[in-house]
């Protein structure tokens, strides 16, 4: 057989071994007219299986009920059926799950009218409740739209008489208890009982302290009266949505104005306290798109509706980019779908969403539809592993949880499930490897912490007696050399080596810097030799420090700025000190300055391997230990570099201070220049390429 014959073989063998399996366990997402995408764990778009796609499309024309109106609200009754406010033509329409017609509801006939309905609820008894904007007040229809009675705006110390009453969202409790959201109200929902006489307010948000706010309170002090009533006036903002689920809780969502504030879905308790938390250590979540820049303009997520489905999934509608955002009770981002355009499953206006026998239901206000989404196969592995999972089956939700790992490989959420399940199974060697690929740092720490307790009762002699060797060998060796060697003594610094003399001076800093510059022991040799350990060094603390510590990128790490951080740091402060020490009487060369600097960052080269070690054995309880140690490395450099200057540039104390932060100043003036010389260098090279295409062009 000859070489040709053998490389076509061995070609074909690794074709079937390594890209066959690829290609089983990532197939090709299923097709949806929307961009399929979610964030990993750096916080950044990739692409995603979709979980949901499109089941079905209705117009009223479709339905044989006429064209919709602007229409405004969905929302579900306890049979699952969909209810359409379609406010332009003053009706409801209700459909079943599979988008069919089951009756129109109209208002006609009775005492009152509609004027500019904005929401919608229906009851368990089948009572229709109409939020109308217009009319101020709130309808309350009997199941074949008679009229039942209204509520108005209270009358209460509690609300000013200026205030107006703008229904825009009403719900109901199963206790009856009746929720409204009027536009322009900061105090929180309006709440009253089946009878309609008022409650009081529910849930108000409270302002967040920003900058703006705490620099408008110091300039408030100075202002005049004039001024500060023309000053900004901080509120709480808004709720412009709600829902409830099935265990009485409601859920709002409001838009802050910057849209980087955390918080803007809460799920309240019946003493208006949010429960909705993030993480291990409970803290704000942030919902819809982190990222804003998607097209040539910045856009940012305008959330306008929430639902919450029998599963207890937690939907969000994104009316800026026509998407839906759906999230677990841990505020986990399970999927993204949907977008504006024309095309089933994308909108032009989306107003609302509600969800029924596992669908969604969004609302298009514009174009007058509704779009049913229905769970792909990924989709359904998903939110089964997560249901199986949160009722406690956990060795059950591995099997759906494997299915969606094989349907989409990019998925972090779903290896941080599977790492769940196992630690929750006590798999804890099997959790710390789906967590280490799902980059989940908290959840490694305590997988890795009963790792290594159980490691260490198994191994706990052996541990012991190798403990004790150690001790010995630290306390008895030195007492043995002591009593039986030879006894050496140095008496004087100048016999000792070149090679040796940077360690001298790490273990004798005092007496070491005193004598640097008597003794012309610096050499650039072993100085350029530690720097470029330094070097190193660094490079094995991006890549090998611990898991639980290491929040770097390990495949995104860039040597140039590794350089730039070292040599580069030592090349700043040899010429910024040379340069200032210079003008001021210094007697260090540029050539003792650099040594000097570099037998500095001798100590961090010689403790960041046992530091290296030692985070790969610790867990994020015992950070503060190598915080303590990194601390002293600092401290005790920066104590290094003080007494190198000093002798370099033979200044007292004082002095060589001062002298350090003029340096420090000198690094920034430096840095500045750099930065402005090379943008006006890519300004001139960006002239001169548009003046050279110019001409090409014309000729």
């Amino acid at each position: 057989m000859n070489m040709k014959k053998l490389s076509v073989i061995f070609a074909s063998a690794a074709f079937v071994l390594g890209v066959s399996p690829l290609c089983a366990t990532s197939p090709e997402p299923a097709p949806v007219p929307w961009l399929s995408y979610n964030y990993g764990v750096w916080d950044t778009s990739i692409p995603a299986q979709p979980a949901y796609e499109v089941r079905g499309y209705v117009t009223g024309d479709d339905l044989g009920a006429g064209a919709l109106k602007s229409p405004r609200d969905l929302c579900t009754d306890s049979d699952g059926n969909i209810y359409v406010l379609d406010s332009g033509n003053r009706r409801v329409l209700e459909m079943s799950p599979d988008l069919e017609l089951v009756r129109e509801v109209d208002f006609y006939g009775n005492p009152v009218s509609l004027s500019d309905p904005r929401g919608m609820y229906v009851d368990s008894d089948g009572q229709i409740y109409v939020a109308d904007r217009g009319a101020r007040q709130v309808f309350i229809f009997a199941a074949d739209g008679k009229y039942l009675r209204s509520i108005v705006k209270p009358v209460t110390d509690l609300i000013d008489e200026k205030t107006e009453f703008l229904p825009d969202k009403v719900l109901v409790d199963h206790l009856g208890v009746v929720y409204v959201i009027s536009f322009g109200c900061y105090e929180g929902a309006y709440t009253f009982d089946e009878n309609g006489d008022f409650l009081g307010f529910f849930g108000s948000n409270k302002v967040s302290v920003t900058q703006r706010l705490l620099s408008d309170r110091i300039w408030r002090k100075f202002a005049t009266k004039e001024q500060r009533e023309r000053m900004y006036r901080y509120v709480p903002i808004e709720y412009v949505n709600f829902a409830i689920d099935r265990d009485g809780f409601i859920y709002t969502v409001s838009n802050y104005g910057d849209n980087e504030q955390k918080g803007q879905v809460r799920k309240l308790n019946p003493l208006s306290q949010n429960i909705l938390f993030y993480g291990k250590k409970p803290e704000l979540a942030f919902f819809g798109d982190p990222e804003t820049t998607y097209t040539n303009r910045v856009e940012k997520s305008t959330l306008v509706a929430v639902d919450v489905d029998k599963d207890n999934f937690i939907s969000v509608l994104d009316f800026e980019r026509g998407r839906v955002f759906q999230y677990d009770q841990s505020c986990n981002l399970l999927t993204i779908f949907g977008g504006t355009g024309t095309q089933e499953g994308s909108f032009r206006n989306a107003a609302d969403i509600v969800s029924s026998a596992g669908n969604l239901y969004v609302l298009d206000n514009v174009r007058g539809s509704v779009t049913s989404f229905q769970p792909t196969r990924f989709g359904k592995a998903l939110r089964e592993a997560t249901v199986l999972y949160e009722e406690g089956y956990f060795e059950d939700a591995l099997d759906p949880w494997f299915e969606a790992l094989r349907l989409d490989r990019n998925n972090y959420l779903v290896l941080r499930g599977i790492g769940r399940a196992y630690e929750r199974l006590r798999r804890y060697d099997l959790a710390m490897d789906y967590y280490r690929q799902a980059e989940y740092h908290g959840a490694y720490s305590d997988a890795f912490h009963e790792y290594r307790t159980a490691a260490l009762r198994k191994y706990f002699p052996l541990v012991m007696m190798v403990l004790v060797l150690v001790v010995a060998a630290i306390f008895v060796v030195p007492l043995l050399r002591k009593k039986y060697g030879k006894k050496k003594e140095i008496r004087h610094v100048y016999t000792i080596s070149r090679s040796y003399y940077p360690f001298y001076l790490m273990l004798h800093p005092f007496k070491g810097w005193e004598e640097f510059k008597r003794d012309k022991k610096g050499s650039v040799l072993f100085a350029n030799i530690i720097l470029a350990a330094w070097l190193v060094a660094e490079i094995l603390s991006y890549q090998l420090t611990g898991f639980v510590f290491n929040r770097n990128r390990l495949d995104n790490m860039n040597i140039f700025i590794l350089i730039a951080s070292t040599w580069g740091a030592a090349l700043l402060w040899s010429v910024a000190n040379w340069g200032l020490c210079t003008l001021q009487d210094g007697k260090g060369t540029f050539r003792e300055i650099w040594i000097s600097f570099a037998y500095t960052r001798l100590t961090y080269v010689v403790t960041v391997i046992p530091v290296i070690i030692l985070s790969n054995v610790m867990t994020a309880d015992e950070s503060f230990f190598l915080s303590v140690i990194m601390n002293v490395i600092s401290i005790y450099g920066i104590l290094q570099l003080v007494l190198a200057t000093k002798s370099a540039h033979q200044y007292t104390m004082k002095k060589t201070v001062v002298s350090m932060l003029l340096t420090l100043l000198g690094i920034a003036l430096i840095v500045i220049i750099g930065m402005l010389f090379v943008s006006l260098f890519a300004q001139l090279w960006s002239f001169v390429s548009t003046v050279a295409q110019e001409i090409m062009m014309r000729m």
